[in-house]
This record gives structure tokens, sequence and C-alpha cells, in this order.
């Protein structure tokens, strides 16, 4: 895991970690935790390769084989960054919606909600083994404060007694039945579930289980805006505080906390010595009149040794915090490729928590629920310390610490929160690094790839959003970085060459340059016949003739990468055959057109027979279906897009396969379950190109009485 961890986060080597989780994924591993671990990580390896089918699959695996992991909301993250990646943004939204709403055993005391997190529900009944995946019950929630919600809790899978449900919690004015609970400091939250059939044989029996509603605080000395956190003030300047606790919103006007800021100086050297000292006297005034062995001595200061602060108090503040109104907004990262967990950390900014529901999270006229609170201190330069005149003073090097003591949280006990930050004189600015001055020859030839990698992978993110002169500028100074190390690299030569040949044939086939691609490619396989890219390089270059028209090279090529038994894109290149083919067909007439258009379809039914595992299973099943279409044998036809639309959700273009299954109910007079698919496409798809022929056909079809 430790290897595979290191490929992927820091080398950014996915082959070869995704080698390593994969080993570890294996059923004969029997530690789920580190199973639905390496699953999830083999599938972050493929996103990040931008083999987004095989990702999809495996993420789908995880949320399936592992259902109450934590790793089952980072499944459902990744398949949303695909499908945006792709286009499919209502099918990212999909995906994304569903983060958070998936809870491990691992998440934390039950008895505790945290104020405007999501607050989830887990039952466990035998009698809840008879549902089926659509199914649900219902449990209602009922505050303190007067809020009232109910919500659906669903099974994990087929044959379980475990159902999930979940709902957002949110600090603020309780309004009752809009999706959302309303909370605020010292609620508690009771969940009634009706177990209809209990273990004694009695019916309708509520279950009822009591919550209390905490907040974890967080400390911050942030910039003038109360945004950023910063590790250093400006003497002579203000020193702003900002505490986020919502247990101390607990009314509809703007509440208080109280908190306590210090100086800290460094003390001199003859301080510590003199304490030193006198903590040695201590102890021998303490010390029992036999003198202990130099055995025992030891024992005792390794045991427990004498810590001496460093640091002494030089004035001290209390201060009071009032709460802010704040507009709330969704938090949303744009990340690339160091991805963070989804379910790490909490934003700096209040957060609308209710993204996922249908009420606005807008705050009610005349009220505060924010649960962030905010002052202001001055914070003077002198030597002279005045005691109690409600401002710091400090020197240079000096240190602000800002202490405030959470009682309520969702741990056990009080809990201490600091903040610190450096007294500093002038203004703070940003420290940027202009030029590296690197020694070893390698490392600077090694540098120099990591940039034009860099280079490439922004050039891809400009491409992706349309701006193709910004793409053609990164990918330039990206191939002037390869050029310009070639000499260096030749001489050096193993896996340097190498991955200098990787990254000319990326940056070659980004640019559209497919002949210097394929060129690139070939020498790969010439000159590094072992290497692990052999199998990517085979399916660009194959890919490359096919783009450009040489559909038997293409075959050719494909087939190679066919027979390669321990590569992973076995079923992308079979995919690959079966487009040639498909290709073949539309440029030719009559019976040959029609004998292609047949071996096109056996080819296709090869990827669904021989490569099941393949990310491209659902395309090359709804091809399938296509051919029955033109055939017209509707009957199999539907039974093939049924196929896809239940077990390859992630599919590419699902738009024309519920199109397409559409027409066929059609030809079936199955008209109303034609115009459900219709509709079905309007509202899934609104960009499809095919929404505004389907939104005519349904509408004809609801004319009709259908």
């Amino acid at each position: 895991m430790k290897l595979g961890d290191y490929y992927l986060e820091r080398d950014r080597s996915y082959d070869r970690a995704r080698v390593h989780f994969e080993a570890i994924a294996v059923e004969e591993n029997r530690d789920d935790v580190l199973r639905a671990e390496a699953t999830l990580k083999t599938g972050i390896c493929f996103y990040h390769a931008r083999n987004y089918g095989k990702c999809f699959q495996i993420m789908r695996d995880v949320i399936e084989s592992f259902p109450v992991s934590a790793q089952v909301n980072q499944a459902y993250y990744y398949i949303g960054l695909g499908h945006f990646q792709l286009g499919h943004y209502s099918r990212a939204i999909a995906a994304l919606e569903k983060v958070g709403t998936s809870l491990s055993d691992e998440d934390g005391d039950g008895a505790r909600l945290e104020a405007g997190k999501r607050f989830f529900v887990k039952i466990e009944d035998a009698d809840l083994a008879i549902l089926d995946p659509g199914e649900s019950i219902e449990v209602q929630a009922v505050t303190t404060n007067g809020d009232e919600e109910r919500f659906k809790c669903f099974p994990v899978g087929r044959n379980v007694r475990l159902v999930l449900g979940s709902i957002p919690s949110r600090l603020g004015q309780p309004q009752k039945q809009n999706g959302v609970l309303d909370v605020r400091g010292g609620d508690e939250v009771r969940v009634t579930y009706v177990d209809q059939h209990t273990a004694n044989e009695e019916v309708d029996q509520p279950v009822i289980s009591t919550v209390a509603v905490v907040g974890d605080g967080q400390v911050m000395i942030t910039d003038g805006a109360f945004r950023e956190s910063l590790r250093g003030v400006v003497l002579d300047k203000a020193v702003n505080v900002r505490i986020s606790d919502p247990d101390h919103d607990v009314s509809d006007s703007a509440d208080k906390l109280i908190a306590v800021i210090e100086v800290h100086r460094r003390k001199t050297a003859g301080e510590l010595e003199a304490e030193a000292a006198a903590s040695a006297a201590r102890d021998e005034t303490d010390a029992p009149a036999a003198t202990p062995a130099a055995e025992d001595i030891a024992d005792a200061i390794l045991e427990d040794p004498v810590e001496i602060d460093r640091f002494k108090l030089i004035d001290r503040v209390e201060v009071t915090l009032t709460e802010v109104p704040m507009v709330l907004q969704l938090v949303t990262e744009h990340t690339d490729s160091n991805l963070p967990a989804p379910s790490g950390g909490q934003s700096q900014e209040p957060v609308d928590n209710d993204a996922d529901s249908d009420s606005p999270a807008v705050e009610v006229a005349d009220s505060i629920h924010t649960g962030v609170f905010q002052a202001v201190v001055s914070l003077a330069k002198t030597v002279e310390v005045v005691a109690d005149d409600g401002q710091l003073q400090a020197l240079p090097g000096d240190e602000i610490r800002v202490i405030y003591v959470d009682e309520i949280n969702s741990g056990e006990g009080l809990a201490e929160l600091q903040a610190r930050a450096r007294c500093l004189e002038g203004n703070i600015g940003g420290v940027r690094v202009t030029r590296a001055q690197i020694s070893n020859e390698e490392l600077r030839v090694q540098t120099r790839l990591k940039t034009a990698d860099a280079l490439t992978q922004i050039g891809n993110r400009y491409k992706e959003f349309g701006l193709k002169k910004k793409a053609d500028e990164k990918y330039r100074l990206a191939l002037r970085e390869c050029e310009e190390i070639m000499v260096d690299v030749r001489k050096l030569k193993g896996s340097l060459l190498e991955e200098a040949y990787v990254q000319l044939w990326h940056v070659y086939f980004e640019m559209d340059q497919l002949n210097l691609a394929a060129a690139m490619c070939q020498r790969l396989q010439t000159e590094f016949p072992s290497s692990g890219f052999v199998d990517d390089a085979l399916l660009q270059l194959g890919e490359v003739a096919r783009t450009q028209g040489d559909l038997n090279r293409a075959i050719g090529i494909f087939n190679r990468l066919v027979g390669m038994q321990t590569s992973q894109l076995r079923g992308e290149a079979q995919f690959g055959i079966a487009e040639c083919y498909e290709q073949m067909a539309d440029g030719a007439a009559g019976n040959a057109s029609a004998q292609l258009r047949d071996r096109s379809f056996q080819e296709y039914k090869k990827v669904f027979d021989q490569f099941p595992t393949s990310g491209r299973v659902g395309e090359a099943v709804a091809k399938m279906a296509e051919h029955y279409y033109q055939q017209k044998d509707y009957q199999r036809a539907v039974d093939t897009f049924e196929t896809v639309l239940e077990s390859h959700p992630d599919a590419k273009f699902l738009d024309v396969i519920l199109f397409n299954y559409g027409r066929c109910l059609y030809r079936m007079d199955r008209k109303p379950a034609a115009r459900r698919r219709f509709e079905q496409l309007i509202g899934e798809f609104p960009e499809s190109p095919l929404a505004s022929d389907a939104k005519k056909i349904s509408e004809a079809l609801a004319q009709g009485g259908f």
C-alpha cells in the first residue's frame, strides 16, 4: 500500500501504482478495509490515466462490494469528476450529489450530530432483508427547537438487514418539512423508526433514539477580511480573530463567546539555565536520603523527562467575540491531479450544507445563525506592558496565542483549541522562487520532464474548456522543455529516456500531430519492448491509424495489443477493432457494407463476452443493441438496452441509448413506455442534441393520449 501510495501521490506513475493496489484488492485478502482502499485507489489510477470507462467500473465495484465503507463517498466523487471530464454534466451532478450520503461504522459517535453537517441514520432490522434496492422506509426526526422532518432510508444491497438514510442539517430557525434539519446549539434530535414486526411478535412499535447537537470549534488568526488564515501578525496593527463553534448559536440574535489572547516571549539562555537549576534544586530537596543508582536516575529521566517551557507569558487579554451574519455559499474545489479525499476537512467559509435539497439556505430576516464569531484586538509595539488596557503589547519575534476552550464537542471532555502567529514588523508579503539552481544532471532532467508533464496537463484543462489558443501555447512550452533536454537524456539513457519518449508522445498526441505521435510510439516499442507503457503506446498508435483512415493497419496494431495477455487494455483494443470494422462499413455499399456491419457486431460482442471487466463493455453492448434495431429485432434490442441501463450506468452515449430504446418501444406499439424513455432522456440529458427531438416526440405522444 505504501509503495502504491508513493507511485500515485509522489511519483504520479499511475501504471506502477496500480500494480501494487491490484495485488491488495484480490478476494484472497480478507482485510476488507485494505481491499476497499486498494480498489478505490486502483480506480483513481485509471482516472488520472484518463481511462474513465475502467475508472467508472471499478468505482461502481467499490459501491457494490463495500456499501458501508468510507470509500463509497470518494467513489461517487470520482465518478462525478469522470463524467464532468467527458462533458456528461447531468450524470456528474447526479454522482456528486451522492457524495457524503454513505456512512461507515467508524464515522464517529452516533450519539452526536455536528451542527451543519449531514445527519445519518443507520437501522439494522432482520425484517428489512425483504426490501428491494429501490424500496425505502421512512423515519422521523424532531428537534427540541421545534423542527420536524421525515426522510427515507434505503437498503445498502439485496437481502441485507441494514438501511441507511441521511438529511442535511444547518443552523437556523425551524422550518418544518423543508428537507433540512434546522438546529441550534444545545438542541437534541429525537429520531423515531416504526418497527412493524418485533421479535416479541408485537407490531408497529416505535424505536426512538436521541442525539445531541454539538459543534467542533475552530480557531483562526486571519487577515483583515476574516478569510485567510495567517501565521504572522504585524505590530502596530490589529489582530483579527475568528472562531467557529455552532454550540454558541443559541438565539436568533448575535450571540457571543469568550476567548483569551496571550503574548509569549522566548526566554533568554540565562532564564532557561536558572529555571533548570531551580528545578534540579527542588528535585534534590524532595529526593530520599539514599542515593539512587545511576540506572534508576536514567530510567526516571526517560520515563518522565522534565519539560521546560521556552516561552514566558508577557501580556494577556480576555476578548468577547460576536456572532456575525455572513452570506452562505457553496464552496467547491477545482482539483486536478492531487485530489483530496472529499470527506476530509472543512472549508474556512460558512458552507451551505443544503446543497442537495430544494430549500434555499438563506437567513430568516432579523436572525443570525452562522456559528461564526469575530473580534479585533489592537497590537502595539512596545517594551513596557500595561495590564488590563484592552490591547496587546509585543516585540518582533513574540508569539501571539489565541486560546479557546470548547466545552461541548464531538469528542469527550473539554478541548483547548489554539491558533498561533509570530509578531512581525512591516508588511506580510508573498515569497516567490524565481529560479532554482539544480546541480545534479539527472535531477535537472527529471525536473524538466515534470515541468513538461505539468504544462501538458494545464494545456489539457484549457482544451477541455474550449480555450484552444491557450492550450496550444502550453503544449508548445512542454514540447520545448522536452526538446531542450533530449541530448542530455540520450546520454543518461535508461528510464529517463523512456520517460522522455512517453512525454513527447503525449504532447504530440494532444497537439494533434498524429504522425509524430505515431513515430514516438514506434520508437518506444523498438527501444523499450518490455516497457510498461508499450500497451498504452500501442493503443494510441492504433487510434492514430484509425483516425487517419488507415483501418487495416489499425486493426493489426489492435490485434497485437489483444494478444498481450498481461495488458489491462485488451478490452480497449478489442473495442477499437470493432470501431474499425464499423468505420469500414460506413464507407462501403451494398452487400459489402452489410457483411462489414455483421463483422463489427461480432467484434463488439467479443468485448462483452471475452472482456467483461473492460471499461468499454457498456458502449459495446449499446452498439450491439443498435445493430438489433437496424435489423428490426426490436425485442432483442430492448433486452440489450435494459442490460446497459441496469448494469452499465456510466456508459457513453446513454442519451443515444435512451433515444433508440424509445424508438424500439414505439415500433413495438408500447407508446406509454416509449414516452417515459423520451422524457427520461430530456430530464437526464438536457444538453444532448437529441433532447429537442425527444421533446417533440414526447409532446406528440402526450397529445395522442399516451
